[in-house]
């Protein structure tokens, strides 16, 4: 599986102190060395967003056959809100948009395929909302405070109004990150938020949007219509330069993108002898995937299958289907791969075996992998729609979410999973190993302490950090920590009357201190780096902190090798696995 989102490089160093450096996007632990009174230094980076913007896409496949399964979308959109709305800091600072497969058959007269259909364009139907825009926004207001309780989420003051939901309020240097039009609103946890969505709420919203028909083109052009949509000045103001994206497909059949000009809708000759068949879905099978065996027209009786069957490759000459590779390039010079998250809820893959029957006309028809509940029709297996979502993955498990079935009978674990994957994005940054000079960030950010340590000495934090910004230029910007004079050290990410441009601060996560005796991978301890406006496109933060092992590494020094109160035998962690020095 290819890693396009994140990377991670190893290099060790024998000095008299064992040193580990990390570079970060995921996470990893510590690596666990003999000396007793090891350095661990962490060293990451990460690319630095707006952090909370997210444009979320969905396309939705309009053909006759997806009435249900659009439903079961619709209903289940509640799991996705659940999550993000669950995030620190509140639901982040949204775009959502619709739109179809349906971009015609080019010149050729297909039924239901007249013109250029919907054409990549974002669709909203009928519904009275959204006002101004074809695409949900869902922002906090801009250039005010919000003083929000980071358990609970809920906001107990701000100064917001009106003002800071117009268009001047999120122009930097000429360029609007936000369209006009927006009204102030407060959302059910007191926070002020910029929509333009009024009387309803954000899940009616996506439900109008998302009940987008089944009269749409049976000849699916799922990535032709999304290179369309994203293409600049197709649909100005929906993508953010510095958001992440989020593309979700939902459909019961493969992709279809045709090379231009659409030889594989050629009408004119229709026979099973012609140089391309029926004009039927099984085109883009044929001239879209292969397989182990050569594809066989006419089949007399039974079903034929089919093993290992993948898209043609670009020098396939029997190729008419744009190569997979052309769009998965295409969207990478959208977004940084950092920046992009891709899932489907589609025909199962079926580990790349197709079988092909006949239909009424005996013409070929693959065959469907599944049926949804009350569905008559079935869906087809994705094999290039797996492939697409496949290339954009860095962890094998993110397939539990990112490719579901579309016969499943609700898409909570899909939808759930693309909000657990943005909130994983938008909300933690988490040190890689505990922090020498902060060793219980719990306590020493007023909460529980975690070790056995003095208060006083479990109340101290001064971490040794080196943060710096890296311009898409190369150019580095040092970044010092917060001062202790202005909110107690511990600014907001974007605070508007900041006393520097920005500064770093060390918080307490509980999601960066797991619930075992040691609380990896850091004890909690993550950095946060408040800034008085967004980072310039391209922006990466370095941050390389001197550390200290998770566990005691030796048992009879007589030193507190993990700084957590307890040394040699005291520690848990001498205790474990029946240590003979201890028992």
């Amino acid at each position: 599986m290819k890693n396009k989102r994140f990377f991670l490089r190893f290099l060790a160093t024998l000095t008299a102190v064992t040193s580990l450096v990390f570079v970060w996007s995921c996470i990893e632990r510590p690596m666990k060395v003999a000396d007793p009174q090891p350095d661990v230094i962490s060293d990451f980076s990460a690319v630095q967003a707006s952090t909370r913007d997210v444009d979320i896409l969905f396309q939705i496949d309009t053909s006759g056959s997806m009435r249900g399964e659009q439903e079961t979308l619709r209903n289940n959109f509640s799991s996705l809100m659940r999550v993000l709305k669950d995030i620190s800091g509140g639901l982040p600072n949204v775009h959502i948009g619709v739109i179809t497969p349906d971009i015609g058959t080019y010149t050729f007269n297909v039924g239901g395929c007249e013109g250029v259909g919907d054409d990549g364009l974002l669709v909203k139907g009928g519904c009275a909302n959204p006002v101004g825009q074809n695409f949900v926004v869902d922002v906090e207001p801009a250039g005010c405070t919000i003083t929000r309780d980071n358990d609970t989420n809920i906001c107990s003051a701000h100064d917001c109004s009106q003002t800071n939901c117009e268009v001047s309020a999120f122009t930097i240097e000429g360029v609007a990150t936000e369209p006009a039009g927006l009204q102030f609103a407060t959302d059910e946890d007191g926070c002020p938020r910029c929509r333009n969505y009024t009387g309803e709420d954000l899940e009616d919203v996506f439900s109008c949007m998302a009940d987008a028909g089944t009269s749409g083109c049976g000849f699916e052009q799922h990535f032709e219509a999304m290179l369309r949509s994203l293409t600049p000045g197709k649909n100005p103001g929906f993508i953010r330069s510095n958001a992440y994206l989020a593309l979700f497909f939902i459909s019961d059949e493969d992709d279809c993108s045709a090379k231009q000009p659409g030889t594989i809708f050629d009408d004119s000759d229709t026979s099973i002898s012609g140089n391309l068949g029926p004009l039927s879905s099984f085109r883009c099978t044929e001239f879209g995937i292969v397989c182990d065996n050569a594809w066989q027209r006419v089949i007399t009786g039974g079903v034929v299958n089919y093993q290992n069957c993948h898209s043609r490759p670009a020098n396939d000459n029997n190729n008419l289907l744009q190569p997979v590779s052309t769009y998965t390039n295409f969207l990478s010079t959208i977004k940084s791969s950092e920046l992009t998250i891709v899932g489907a809820i589609g025909g199962p893959y079926n580990n790349g075996a197709l079988s092909v029957g006949v239909d009424e006309n005996s013409w070929p028809e693959l065959q469907p992998v599944c049926y949804a509940p009350s569905d008559t029709v079935g869906a087809v297996s994705g094999i290039r729609l797996f492939e697409f979502v496949n290339y954009f993955l860095t962890d094998e498990a993110d397939l539990n979410w990112a490719y579901t079935s579309i016969c499943n009978p609700d898409y909570s674990q899909a939808l759930e999973g693309l909000g657990e994957k943005i909130k994983a994005l938008v909300e933690v940054q988490c040190i890689t190993t505990p922090l020498k000079g902060c060793p219980d960030p719990s306590f020493a950010n007023g909460g529980t302490k975690l070790t056995s340590l003095s208060d006083a000495e479990a109340q101290t934090c001064n971490p040794n950090c080196e943060v710096k910004d890296i311009l898409s230029t190369g150019e580095t910007v040092p970044i010092t920590i917060c001062p202790d004079t202005y909110m107690g050290g511990h600014p907001q990410k974007r605070d508007p009357n900041l006393p520097v441009n920005q500064c770093w601060h060390v918080t307490f996560n509980e999601e960066c201190a797991a619930p075992d005796a040691n609380y990896g991978p850091s004890r909690g301890a993550e950095i946060i780096i408040s800034r008085k406006t967004n980072p310039a496109p391209g922006t990466r933060a370095s941050i390389t902190c001197a550390g200290f092992p998770l566990t005691e590494q030796l048992c009879q020094d007589d030193i507190d090798n993990d700084f957590d109160g307890l040394r040699d035998c005291q520690d848990p962690d001498c205790q474990a696995n029946n240590n003979e020095i201890c028992n």
